[in-house]
């Protein structure tokens, strides 16, 4: 089992203990593949087993999550004056010159990041941010025109990308919460307080990208 396979398996451990339910990771676990068609059971095992509202908690408890270095910084200030508009605007200096340098972007590139919304940030307007997943393989997504392969060079999962490019088993789309959890995190850290995500568009629901509103 990859080490991806092992830290998602305890963070779905972790999620169905906090709700009480760690019965359905004994009955999950026991057929457990590094496979698209497990995936495809856990997702309806879930559905009949759980409230949609415990499904996103289980599922965002999955996500991988960002470093908290420059969170903290974010967080202290946000204590001190409770500006909400100022964090934001923080958060996406921070991520515009750690995305440029990560990903190599070119100034048209990352225009194209910004005027769609993609990436840590997001655009706020009032209470709600709407963020909208970068493609993983920035480069080749915009290489390719095939569409199998720009959902699989789009998506950030290592276990479904390559149903994706594939197109086979449709997985249920409250698997994406997963992604949705990373916003989650970032958001939860900085205000000290839970907040609410929602999935408005996602790959698995056949969308061209991954959109996820935050309530702060």
């Amino acid at each position: 089992m990859c080490d991806f396979e092992k830290q998602w398996l305890n963070k779905l451990k972790t999620g169905l203990q906090k709700i009480g339910r760690n019965d359905l990771f004994e009955k999950v676990l026991f057929s457990h593949n590094e496979t698209i068609d497990w995936t495809f059971q856990l997702m309806k095992i879930l559905n009949q087993e759980l409230s949609e509202d415990d499904i996103i908690d289980v599922m965002c408890g999955c996500a991988c999550l960002t470093s908290k270095d420059y969170l903290i910084t974010l967080q202290k200030e946000y204590e001190k004056n409770n500006d909400l508009g100022q964090i934001h605007q923080l958060l996406q200096e921070y991520f515009i010159k750690f995305i440029t340098k990560y990903k190599n972007l070119n100034e048209k590139q990352l225009k194209y990041i910004i005027d769609h919304n993609m990436g840590m940030a997001g655009k706020l307007k009032g209470n709600i941010i709407t963020a909208i997943k970068i493609p993983k393989d920035f480069h080749e997504y915009f290489q390719t025109t095939d569409e199998n392969k720009k959902r699989f060079h789009y998506c950030h999962c290592p276990r479904i990308r390559e149903a994706l490019k594939s197109n086979k088993t449709p997985i249920d789309k409250n698997y994406c919460y997963c992604g949705a959890g990373f916003y989650r995190d970032i958001w939860e850290f900085i205000l000290q307080r839970k907040v609410k995500v929602k999935l408005i568009e996602s790959l698995l629901q056949g969308d061209e990208m991954c959109k996820i509103e935050i309530q702060v």
